[in-house]
């Protein structure tokens, strides 16, 4: 080879092979046709062979990775016939053995001339491991997964500690704001009985608006706390409950919504399961409860019913009420969310207070509804392996 041809190989060679292998996992170098010296390797080379591109550009090919006579051979045989070929070469190293696998074939510029040849190589054998910059990349992954170990504890061990944290805020909070807010409401209504007739109309006003808000504010840390209890784990026993029982209590404890409103709350036969009573009554309530509230012209009708899912019970609890749009089904469920404002009473909690006991026994919960059309909320719960 001229010295023409050698300056053109040398300026054309990286630019021809960097688009093919620049990115690629599998170790490339391009190197000249009848010298074999490297021109162009990619990252996979440099980690392969454990030197910089510094040290391997301007050398012998051979110098680079073992390679035979018969390998040395095919470069040039590829580069003459312009064909791709293949070579699997062995080098012995002490008691260890090492394959060598070579795929090459010829570079190409635009005008078709051959600039260089391109070649893959890979490590094949039980051994491959043991090569040096292996091991110095596998030391490299083992680092990098510890420390991604290391800050995925340490996230999750901050992350337990804020929720900690924010339940025994709102559980403090919830009870201890509970007697500011008596003391609000008692001395209300002791301004109201002392001055009775004595109040102009704008202080009465004022009164009943320190008395509405203070009973709001009591609501609303009510259900914070049922909210905050709901997801507690705070060693109830797990014990068998027949909802049908819990049925029937929160019937008793709607008694007087349910009788306002002329509501008709019926349900199928319930299932037994296994968790705790207070939280499958919160479940239940807030359910019916909601149902009641969010009635439209008719009388509300509210049914709750059950069937067994090959593992798992699966809930239904129907109503005739306003309906709730599509775009609203995942927002309803979190805390404080209200589609009508003041427009109804509420918290905003109820739902939310709903999700947590259900996803805190391993189910999952949603609704299907249009507006105007009523709702029907539904619900899992797995069954237990003595159940089936």
């Amino acid at each position: 080879m001229d010295d023409a041809t050698v300056t053109v190989q040398e300026q054309d060679m990286p630019a021809l092979c960097r688009p093919i292998a620049e990115t690629s996992p599998m170790p490339m170098a391009g190197v000249d046709g009848s010298s074999h010296i490297v021109r162009y390797v990619n990252p996979a080379f440099c980690l392969l062979t454990g030197k910089t591109r510094e040290e391997l550009i301007g050398n012998a090919f051979s110098g680079a990775v073992p390679t035979e006579n018969e390998c040395l051979s095919l470069l040039d045989r590829v580069y003459q016939t312009g064909k791709a070929e293949s070579h699997t070469g062995q080098e012995h190293a002490a008691a260890d053995r090492f394959y060598w696998s070579y795929v090459m074939w010829p570079v190409l510029a635009d005008d078709g001339r051959r600039v260089g040849i391109m070649i893959q190589v890979t490590e094949t054998t039980p051994f491959f491991l043991q090569s040096t910059s292996m091991n110095q990349a596998l030391m490299i992954s083992s680092v990098r997964q510890h420390e991604l170990t290391e800050e995925a504890e340490r996230l999750n061990e901050e992350l337990q500690r804020a929720n900690d944290d924010l339940k025994q805020f709102a559980f403090a909070a919830s009870h201890d704001l509970q007697e500011p807010l008596r003391m609000i409401t008692s001395y209300s209504q002791l301004l109201i009985k002392g001055y009775r007739g004595q109040l102009d109309g704008e202080a009465e006003v004022c009164v009943d608006f320190i008395t509405k808000g203070a009973k709001q504010m009591r609501n609303l840390l009510a259900d914070l706390l049922s909210y905050t209890e709901a997801g507690a784990q705070r060693g109830e026993a797990s014990e068998s409950i027949d909802l049908n029982t819990i049925f029937e209590k929160v019937k008793q404890n709607l008694n007087w919504a349910i009788e306002e409103s002329g509501a008709v709350v019926t349900s199928g036969d319930l299932p037994t399961v296994h968790g705790h009573e207070a939280r499958f009554v919160q479940l239940f309530q807030n359910l019916a409860g909601n149902a009641i509230k969010y009635r439209g012209e008719f009388s509300p009708v509210v049914h709750f019913s059950a069937e067994k899912r090959n593992t798992e019970w699966f809930f239904a609890v129907a109503d005739n009420g306003i309906g709730i749009d599509p775009q609203y089904y995942q927002t309803i469920f979190g805390v404080f969310k209200r589609l009508h404002g003041n427009a109804i009473p509420g918290t905003g909690i109820g739902l939310a207070i709903c999700q947590r006991v259900v996803e805190r026994y391993g189910g999952r919960i949603w609704v299907e509804s249009q507006a105007g059309h009523g709702s029907t909320f539904y619900f899992t719960l797995p069954i237990s392996e003595a159940s089936r």
